[in-house]
């Protein structure tokens, strides 16, 4: 498998997470509750892992750990917040603010490896990432946007940021197939038990839609490919070139909300997001420098 390099690995993942985004955001769009957007796909891809991994023998109880901790920070929260900010922002600037993720990666493997300093290339990308979440942010307020979708959002790109330096060093001690199963399975769980304690429906008035429950069925295949994907792009490549993975995302949730969802194309939204997307260039650019 090594011998792909990390590439195909990248480009996969980017794919299938910004096809996942979309679907979310037709289901929150459709009066599912964020909640249960994020916990259903998970806790299927979770019983997908488990049983893979029992029959594969790749679970190890070692592993389990460091799984749950990356199913909080790298799978549950995120997913969570950037679902409740598809619930009150166009799939757009949802996308483009998850593009931030990769800033936060490089400046916090700064502190974790020794062979991905923060350098001069990489503070650039910073500096242009900051005036562009200015200007997107400033385009949305003034559209009427939801200042508190906004900053769930930004929370949880931050948050997923650092999951990433996380899924490299644990999936360099571990490998990807013992992390997988229980790191997803735990972001499920978790999420399910944070929406009955904050009492959010478990499914629409009407009950589930068969088209809904088909697409859970399928983004739950989906969601455990991508995460072995990226976990097998964090175990080759540095996290600096896995933070490509985020120029797919912005691309599905900006052409879909044009065309799926309606969304209106501005000046703010086309700027804010080649500034955004130009500061990833930058960072995967000090990546490789």
């Amino acid at each position: 498998m090594h011998r792909l390099g990390v590439w195909p690995f990248i480009v996969f993942t980017g794919i299938a997470f910004g096809g996942g985004g979309l679907f979310n955001k037709a289901l929150v769009d459709d009066g599912v509750d964020p909640f249960t957007a994020t916990w259903i796909p998970f806790v299927v891809s979770g019983l997908l892992g488990v049983a893979v991994g029992v029959a594969r023998r790749h679970l190890r109880r070692s592993a389990v750990r460091p799984a749950v901790l990356l199913g909080v920070i790298a799978s549950a929260l995120p997913g969570l917040l950037f679902n409740l900010g598809f619930e009150e922002l166009p799939a757009g600037i949802v996308t483009l603010l998850i593009a931030l993720g990769p800033i936060v990666t490089a400046v916090v493997a700064h502190f974790v490896f020794a062979d991905e300093p923060f350098n001069a290339v990489k503070a650039s990308g910073l500096a242009v990432s900051i005036v562009g979440v200015g200007v997107l942010a400033a385009g949305s307020m003034n559209g009427g946007a939801s200042s508190r979708g906004l900053v769930l959002v930004v929370i949880g790109s931050v948050i997923a940021g650092s999951g990433g330096v996380l899924s490299r060093k644990f999936v360099l001690e571990h490998g990807p197939m013992a992390l997988l199963a229980p790191q997803l399975l735990v972001g499920g769980l978790m999420v399910l038990v944070v929406s009955r304690l904050v009492d959010s429906p478990l499914a629409p008035s009407g009950g589930f839609e068969p088209w809904q429950l088909a697409g859970f069925a399928v983004t739950g295949v989906s969601t455990y490919l991508a995460f072995l994907s990226l976990l097998k792009a964090n175990q080759i490549g540095t996290t600096g070139q896995v933070s490509i993975v985020t120029y797919c995302i912005p691309l599905f949730g900006v052409l879909g909300g044009l065309f799926l969802f309606d969304d209106p194309l501005t000046v703010s939204l086309v700027l804010g997001g080649l500034l955004i997307l130009g500061s990833v260039g930058l960072i995967a650019r000090g990546s490789a420098a």
